[in-house]
């Protein structure tokens, strides 16, 4: 039941991808799920893709994890990583509230990373 709290997860990596919407896991904009501030997993119901009713991870459970990993591909991914890295908030943009502990990485093609200003691409590796 809701009472029902066990320990918090204990992650190294979690390896999320990253919606066209920003949503991450199955935390969809606006949507009850991404609200969820105490427990771990969480129950979606009328997802906007299918399947309509799925499990999910909270965003303090991917927290728990030492590193979040987010992957976009492909020119449809490129508005939700602009919006998810330029300040935007986790309630209308999930993939903005998923980072880890100690690390956050990133992991973008060109195309999800157009719209990205020059500064946040790394330098080039020899």
């Amino acid at each position: 039941g809701p009472e029902d709290h066990g320990p918090v997860p204990s992650f190294d990596v979690l390896l999320l991808g990253v919606g066209p919407d920003t949503h991450v896991a199955s935390l969809f904009p606006e949507q009850p799920g991404v609200r969820e501030s105490e427990r771990m997993v969480v129950g979606v119901r009328g997802a906007p893709k299918p399947p309509p009713n799925r499990v999910s991870l909270t965003l303090p459970a991917i927290r728990s994890a030492r590193e979040v990993w987010l992957l976009a591909a492909g020119e449809d991914k490129a508005q939700a990583v602009t919006i998810a890295l330029s300040g935007a908030g986790e309630v209308q943009a999930p993939a903005a509230g998923a980072y880890g502990r100690t690390r956050t990485l990133w992991l973008l093609d060109r195309a999800a990373a157009a719209g990205l200003p020059r500064s946040l691409y790394p330098p080039a590796s020899a």
